[in-house]
């Protein structure tokens, strides 16, 4: 019962002296992201500044280290911060987002292991981990908990970086995900280990991680029948969540993802110098052409420039990148042959009495890069990058030869891209990347992705308007998975035709309104769908067995949205709101929520001057549309069997919370969930997998300096 606690206070002792070590104070100025309300020593300085990378590239991002108490109790949300997701009911489930603009699934960035999609609460891409530059080694503890040693969810998160010197940071991350699970058999784990690392000088600049993931989904298959929920008046047990019959035992998914990046870059450039105000003086070039210095060795030159007190600046004028990246994945699906298992599947390709499925997944990725950087001359207005990149895949699946013996099936293929990228970062006003790349792998010709955003900032009443297009063009070979599926319950192998996604859009933001619209065509859309066969009727309720495959449309389909974004406040009064209008031509391969709300009604003030305060409470619905099942058979979200298919949606869920912010900590009480009544509604967001009732949860997050 105490190891929950054991592990949070073992994590801040372990901690709190690694961030005692500071190898080297970093004492440059930069802009401090990390905010406080007093500075308890003297002598430490503090600040933090984050940054993500480009996955390809390794160029940098800058961005903020989430260290705002706003919204801090939805980030123990498996359904995300405003509930764009559907998920099977437990913390760290499988999920799926019902805004399509949410699906960012892109083979020709993140590779081909499907069964990743569904865990990226959990899961980080590359371009998502933030690097750090510390002023003092930095420390940080998350802990998210509810419910008891029975059903409870917990999560803990530990973060530490410290810098050796200016320019290499070094740091680690740890993430651990624990889900008992209110109903039975649905416990969920999670873990990730993460060392990264950075170097940024003029010329050279690198960065590095390796992370290891390991997860484990307790599949259930579901409850018997919705009934247990909406009606539990006719059936002459009350059930309890715990108590309530499921569709499967016994049963599990388990996943490891691992991977290895690595993204360094060398620039040749030129130096300038510029007076105290920033404004250029010269450049090495233009003193090299008019004399301006008459200094005839290093040292008289660094006296020169010290007593016309002018900084040098290095100015990269064209960059060599590489990139290597490596994943060795795996999953396993595991069901016991006790477990009833056979009144579930309909489907056995396999003769055993146990699925012991699994499949492999390895991924090597190589590319190189020139790069032309933008700004190095007053008439190079855009900067220009040329690639090539060379991946290797390497999938295993279970197989059988003629006499039904079983061996393990490899499939292997090498894939080269060619591409271009012209991009405008530089600049107050008006800024572009676009970005084009075409692959084969030798049979497959075709292959393209054109992808690009283009932004105008411009000044309004003393705010800003910012105007945002983006898009993409892409042809890519379906998911090798989608082709090719072997284990003991489902079964293809299936020559599908290429993909064609074209989406265009944009947004507008002004002050606390933000608009956004976005149109997608798919042309031979690809999906998994489950098939429903009746089977036996027992205790008033029918049960089925379940198969799944994978279709594709001759068609196409059209799928447009709007989003309004507006907030408000009046003195202590805050209210903020999100709304999603979406449409689709095709509600069988790619069904959609007509109307999506996120509302939070909250009071903000602070208590003794000191304690920041918000109570409120947030709402979150969506009107009825025929919401994907999942299948535990795949670990994927498919399209119900039209057959048997139900509607879910227009049943809203209410969170009331009170969230405090005190110097480096923030905590909060919240009851999820609070508008639950029994026999009342339909809280289900994953057909046949309810939502938990009414949970009190808690919450805090430290950050040490030094």
């Amino acid at each position: 019962m105490y190891i929950k606690y054991f592990f949070v206070i073992a994590l801040c002792l372990l901690l709190k002296p690694l961030g005692a070590q500071n190898l080297q104070q970093n004492t440059d100025t930069r802009e401090n992201h990390f905010a406080t309300d007093s500075v308890e020593k003297e002598d430490v300085p503090e600040g933090i500044y984050a940054w993500t990378i480009d996955s390809r590239f390794g160029s940098v991002r800058p961005a903020n280290y989430d260290t705002i108490p706003h919204l801090f109790p939805n980030e123990a949300f498996t359904e995300g911060i405003r509930g764009h997701y559907n998920f099977t009911g437990n913390l760290g489930a499988p999920r799926l987002s019902r805004i399509f603009t949410d699906r960012t699934e892109n083979s020709f960035r993140d590779g081909q292991f499907l069964f990743s999609q569904p865990f990226d609460f959990f899961l980080r891409r590359p371009d998502q981990l933030l690097f750090t530059n510390t002023k003092s080694p930095f420390t940080n503890l998350t802990y998210h908990e509810c419910g008891n040693k029975q059903n409870g969810e917990d999560r803990i998160r530990a973060l530490f970086s410290t810098n050796v010197n200016k320019r290499l940071g070094l740091g680690f991350k740890l993430d651990y995900l624990y889900g008992r699970g209110y109903y039975d058999s649905q416990a969920t784990s999670a873990f990730n280990g993460t060392l990264f690392g950075s170097y940024r000088s003029d010329r050279y600049s690198l960065h590095s991680f390796f992370a290891a993931n390991h997860l484990k989904n307790r599949e259930n298959g579901g409850i018997e029948t919705d009934e247990y929920v909406t009606s539990p008046e006719s059936f002459p047990t009350r059930y309890d969540t715990d108590d309530m019959p499921v569709n499967l035992s016994r049963t599990n998914s388990k996943q490891q993802d691992n991977i290895l990046f690595f993204t360094h870059r060398y620039s040749i450039g030129l130096t300038r110098w510029t007076d105290k105000n920033g404004k250029i003086v010269s450049t090495q070039a233009d003193r090299a052409a008019t004399k301006v210095s008459t200094v005839t060795d290093s040292t008289q030159m660094s006296a020169s420039t010290d007593s016309l007190k002018l900084t040098p600046h290095f100015v990269p004028v064209t960059s060599l990148i590489h990139t290597l990246r490596m994943d060795f994945n795996n999953r396993r699906f595991i069901s016991s042959a006790a477990n009833g298992g056979r009144n579930f599947f309909n489907d056995y390709y396999l003769n055993n009495d146990s699925a012991r499925d699994k499949t492999d997944y390895t991924h090597v990725e190589n590319l190189v890069a020139l790069e032309i950087n933008e700004g190095f001359n007053r008439w190079v207005k855009t900067g220009m990058r040329l690639f090539a990149k060379h991946e290797y895949y390497r999938f295993t699946l279970p197989d059988t030869t003629a006499s039904g013996t079983q061996y393990e099936q490899k499939y292997s293929n090498h894939y080269l891209t060619l591409g271009a990228q012209l991009m405008k970062k530089q600049g107050r006003v008006f800024h572009y990347d676009v970005l084009g790349e075409i692959r084969s792998n030798g049979s497959n010709w075709g292959e393209f992705n054109i992808e690009g955003t283009a932004d105008v900032d411009l000044p309004l009443w003393k705010d800003t308007v910012s105007v945002r297009l983006d898009g993409f063009i892409r042809n890519e070979q379906p998911n090798f998975y989608l082709r090719h599926f072997h284990a003991r319950n489902a079964w293809w192998d299936k020559d599908l035709d290429n993909q064609l996604t074209v989406r265009l859009g944009g947004s507008l933001s002004w002050k606390n309104t933000h608009l956004s619209f976005h149109l997608q065509n798919i042309q031979k859309l690809a999906y998994f769908a489950e098939t429903l066969t009746p089977s036996n009727f027992t205790n008033n309720v029918q049960h089925y067995t379940h198969s799944v495959g994978v279709r594709q449309n001759s068609g196409s389909v059209q799928l447009l949205t709007a989003s309004l974004r507006q907030d408000f406040h009046l003195g202590i009064l805050h209210w903020e709101n999100e709304l999603i209008y979406q449409a689709t031509t095709d509600k069988d391969s790619y069904p959609l929520p007509a109307f999506s709300v996120w509302t939070n009604l909250y009071l903000k003030f602070r208590l003794a001057r000191v304690l920041q305060t918000a109570l409120g409470a947030d709402m979150r619905y969506f009107t009825k549309y025929y919401a994907p099942a999942y299948s535990p058979i795949i670990g994927q979200y498919a399209m119900q069997d039209p057959n048997y298919r139900i509607q879910l949606g227009n049943y809203p869920v209410i969170n009331a919370y009170v969230n405090f912010h005190l110097k480096r900590t923030r905590f909060y009480v919240m009851a999820s969930h609070v508008n639950y009544s029994s026999g009342t509604g339909n809280p289900f967001l994953v057909p046949h997998y309810p939502l938990n009732r009414l949970v009190l949860r808690l919450g805090i997050s430290w950050n040490f300096i030094n």
